[in-house]
Formats: structure tokens, sequence, C-alpha cells
């Protein structure tokens, strides 16, 4: 009768309860099963069934502010005054040891049963006369039908009085909240929600590697020019992108890259290694190749500076390995490399001492011309200096001419 309920307001309950323990149509293929638990899907529609009031009582055992709905007043739709009232308390069929024990030191009810009231026949009858039951008075006990022994069960105190009575049909009487139940059929949806987010993440790395396999197609069947004016446009986004970022937002990007890049190669075989370096020298050989002198010199000296910066940064012992790596590095390629390409190298080598010889010679050079040219300039200077002092006494001296001959004397 109470699947017969949930089926004809299916639309009701799932308002009401959906969002607390789940879609309402998966309580009722629970509820059509053997052997399967009740939960609150089945306390409601057992009160419309009964058309009596049921109040559900949650111990305090591991006892949270979610739970709070477990301790409510499940109203009929017919609600009157002289309405009665059931008092389920939800327990577990073994211990709260062997409970806990079995559920990951967590413990959670499993069924509910009915309380009786400690007092004779006649004031319990009375009292289910009434619509609720008020927490402050008697505690609500257990009792079976093979032990008549009343016992005192752990209970919260609930915050409702005996003259609060609203209609079912008013949301204010359930406490909502969006906080989830821990039951066995709450723990399958979370389970659920796990299993499909999983699946949608693989489903989003699939999608990425498919756009990568689509990229890398699509630059393989690019012409060379073409490769190269995206690597520009690229080179110009990331630039722009970069200066309109903050410093401290640039350096936590590049090291993020740089992390990237040391656990791309940590994974990488050795053949890959290699094939990945070729590969960025054939591209750098490329791109320098279509540089200006210019912009090739202020390439250099920006890569200049940039090791600069990255090795001041470094300690002396991280500087210390990075050298042994360089040497290892160097000699593994020598070992590796056939005759041919180690002459290769050898030439290619001697071709840049000899430039960078000649640089310095074509630098030293002028600033030996220069150097002479000021020497000249000092040497002029000082005996110019030597000949206004040698010319100054003549000048400043009074000289004493002779005087004109007395012809009549002679």
């Amino acid at each position: 009768r109470s699947l017969i309920e949930l089926v004809k307001n299916e639309n009701f309950y799932h308002n009401r309860f959906a969002h607390i323990v789940g879609p309402v149509n998966e309580a009722i293929k629970n509820i059509a099963r053997n052997f399967s638990f009740s939960e609150l899907y089945e306390i409601a529609a057992l009160s419309n069934v009964l058309k009596c009031n049921i109040q559900s009582v949650y111990p305090t055992i591991d006892y949270r502010s979610d739970l709070n709905i477990m301790n409510n007043t499940f109203e009929h739709a017919q609600y009157s005054i002289v309405s009665k009232a059931i008092c389920l308390f939800w327990t577990h069929t073994e211990s709260e040891i062997e409970a806990r024990r079995s559920n990951a030191g967590n413990w959670s009810p499993n069924h509910f049963v009915p309380l009786l009231l400690p007092s004779d026949n006649s004031q319990s009858q009375n009292h289910l006369d009434q619509p609720k039951i008020s927490g402050s008075g008697s505690t609500p006990t257990k009792a079976t039908t093979k032990n008549n022994t009343l016992t005192q069960v752990r209970i919260p105190e609930f915050n409702a009085d005996d003259n609060e009575m609203q209609p079912f049909q008013v949301p204010s009487t359930v406490i909502t909240t969006t906080n989830e139940i821990t039951t066995p059929r709450t723990k399958r949806r979370l389970q659920l929600a796990e299993t499909c987010a999983s699946v949608e993440r693989k489903i989003v790395k699939r999608k990425r590697m498919q756009a990568r396999e689509r990229m890398a197609a699509k630059r393989a069947a690019a012409t060379p020019e073409e490769a190269e004016r995206q690597r520009i446009l690229a080179r110009v986004r990331s630039a722009a992108k970069r200066t309109a970022l903050a410093p401290e937002v640039v350096e936590r990007k590049r090291a993020l890259d740089r992390e990237r890049s040391a656990a791309r190669r940590a994974a990488l075989t050795p053949e890959e290694i290699e094939r990945q370096r070729a590969l960025n020298r054939e591209r750098n050989a490329v791109r320098r190749a279509a540089l200006t002198s210019d912009e090739l010199e202020q390439q250099q000296a920006l890569n200049r500076k940039q090791m600069a910066a990255w090795r001041a940064t470094l300690t002396s012992k991280e500087a210390e390995q990075q050298r042994t790596l360089a040497v290892d590095r160097s000699m593994a390629k020598r070992a590796t490399a056939t005759p041919i390409d180690a002459e290769e190298q050898r030439v290619l080598a001697r071709e840049r001492s000899t430039t960078r010889r000649a640089a310095r010679e074509s630098e030293e050079a002028k600033q030996q011309q220069t150097v002479a040219y000021k020497t000249t300039r000092l040497q002029k200077t000082g005996k110019q200096k030597q000949t206004v002092m040698k010319r100054k006494p003549n000048q400043d001296g009074k000289a004493d001419w002779p005087k004109p001959v007395d012809m009549d004397c002679k």
C-alpha cells in the first residue's frame, strides 16, 4: 500500500524529499524488491496510508545537524486535531559495536521499530490521542514481545511544542536540508555520482587527447611557411598575454610550465627524448635562419640575460649539479654520435670558435684603435702645452732694445 501511495502521488513526494534522500523513482524500485530496508519515503507514505501522524525518533549516536529530518513528525494529508500518532525509533539489527565494526567505525540504522511510553495503558492511550509527542515529558522506550522490561533509549530534545501543529501540505513541518543522510541508498547514490564524475573526467581527457592529435595532424599537413606563420602568431599572442599579466603570475606560470615539461620529459623514453631534441634543434635552426643579424643579436643577448638570471638564482650545489649534468649530456652525446656526426660537431665548434674569436679580435682591434687615437691626442695636447709654456716668458718679459747710434758723438 505504501508503494501504491508513492506511485499515485509521485510528484508530491519527489518535490518534498528528493533533495534529501534522492529520486522517488529509485525508492519505488527498491521498495518493490524483497528484503529491502525502509527509509523516509516509506514513513511519509505510511502516514497517509494509515491516516495518522508518524513521529520519527533518531538516537543520538553520531548525531549531526543533517539528521534533523530524521527527528520529525510526518502528518498525513487529512490531518485533524484528533489524529493519532505513531512513534517510530530508528535502530540497527546488531549492537552498536558490531554495527560500527561493519561500517568503517560509523553507525547508521537499517530499520525502525515502534516505541511505547513508560506509563499505564490509560495514560498511554490518552497520550497517543495527542497529535505530537513532546520531548520535554517522558522519554520514549523500546520494548519487544520477548522482554517486557522497559529500557531507556537515547533521543534528542525536540524543538516543537505540543500546540505547534500545521497541515502536512505546509513545507515548514518538514525540515528541509541540503545535506545528505548517511543511508545505504544515499551511499549508493554517492557512489553513482563518483562513478559519473570519473567517467566525465575520462571523457574530458579523451577529448583533449583527440584535440592534440588533430592539432598534430594539422601541423604535419601544413607547409613550412604556414607552420612558421602559426608559430609567430602563437608567440605574438603569448607575448601579449604575458604583457597583460602581473610579474608574480608570469613567474608562477613559468614555474608551472617547467614542472610540466620536467614531468613530460621524465615519462619519455630515451629514443623519444632524442627525437624531441633533434626536432627542437631543427626548429631553432629554421627560426635562426629566418632572423636578421640585428634580431639574432637581440635574441642572443636576451638568452644570455635569461641564462644569467637563472644561474644567479641557483645555489652553489645546484650550479655544480647543472655543470655535472651538462658534462654527462655532452659525454653521452659524444658516445652515441657516429664518426660523421662527431666530425660535423667538431667543424661546427671550430666555426663557432672562429666566429667568436673574430668578433673578439674585431672588438679588440677597435678598442686598440680607440686607445691609440686617445693616446695620440693626449700626446699632441701635451706638446702644445709645452710650446705655450716656453713662449710665455718671452712674451711677458720686457726686452731692452739697442739705442740709436749717435753719429755726432762718433
